[in-house]
């Protein structure tokens, strides 16, 4: 078997198991899939192919609904976050890769740490929609640079204080206003060559996989236990890519 077949098959499997944990806790998809295949195939790489899978993802969690009353809270947050991702987008295009490779590894670890100790913070209702659109330009920024933008917009859907399935929802409303503008700017400059929309394409079937067995174990699974899981991941991941930025 070929390296090539081999490292394909591994990318399938670390899709799989990162989009599932986004259909069980609403997040977390590039947040684990990123790290772990940038260590197999590069960031440069690896972040355009996860952009894509993630699109069709965040298509099969929306079609659950829950949006609930908190729409015109969150538009302007929208807005500030399609901005941002075309800014960092075009970051992406230029940053040298053992910087791209600290980048969402001290991501990775800072939310491993921000999560552990509990630090989102609550503001008054009255500023949410002040601080919004900050959170949605700096979160776009975040991941259209590095294809990891969940802590912010967990943090600023967390303010708002929102029901589980209402979470969920717009966190993956969220998502999905990021990808487009992620996937057409990565098109446009020109880092989907066919290899690399071939294996974002390819790994969009493990991906469904994945996702679907996620919302079938939401309401099943004890979440303690497994985010202690998904941290631990994501933490040995950050640490990985941190290091070989330093090499």
């Amino acid at each position: 078997m070929s390296d090539q077949v081999l490292r394909l098959l591994a990318a399938s499997v670390i899709v799989c198991f990162a989009s599932m944990i986004k259909g069980a806790i609403g997040f977390g998809f590039p947040l684990v899939a990123v790290p772990l295949l940038s260590a197999l195939m590069g960031p440069r790489i690896a972040i355009p192919v996860v952009a894509i899978p993630t699109l069709l993802s965040n298509v099969l969690v929306i079609r659950r609904g829950g949006a609930g009353g908190a729409a015109p809270a969150i538009w302007m947050a929208l807005a500030g976050l399609a901005v941002g991702t075309v800014a960092g987008a075009l970051l992406l295009g230029s940053l040298d890769a053992r910087l791209i490779s600290g980048l969402v590894g001290l991501v990775a670890i800072l939310y491993v740490f921000a999560t552990a100790l509990r630090l989102p913070v609550r503001v008054p209702a009255t500023s949410v929609r002040q601080v919004g659109p900050v959170f949605g330009v700096l979160a776009g920024l975040m991941g259209g640079a590095t294809g990891i933008s969940s802590p912010l917009m967990a943090s600023y859907l967390l303010l708002l204080r929102l029901e589980k399935r209402e979470f969920v929802f717009w966190i993956t409303v969220m998502f999905f206003i990021v990808n487009i503008a992620q996937v057409a700017t990565y098109f446009r400059l020109g880092l989907y060559a066919p290899p690399v929309l071939t294996t974002a394409l390819l790994v969009c079937v493990p991906m469904a996989i994945g996702t679907l067995a996620g919302l079938a174990l939401q309401d099943r699974l004890e979440p303690r236990w497994f985010e202690r899981i998904v941290l631990a991941v994501v933490f040995a991941a950050g640490l990985n890519l941190v290091a070989q930025s330093l090499r």
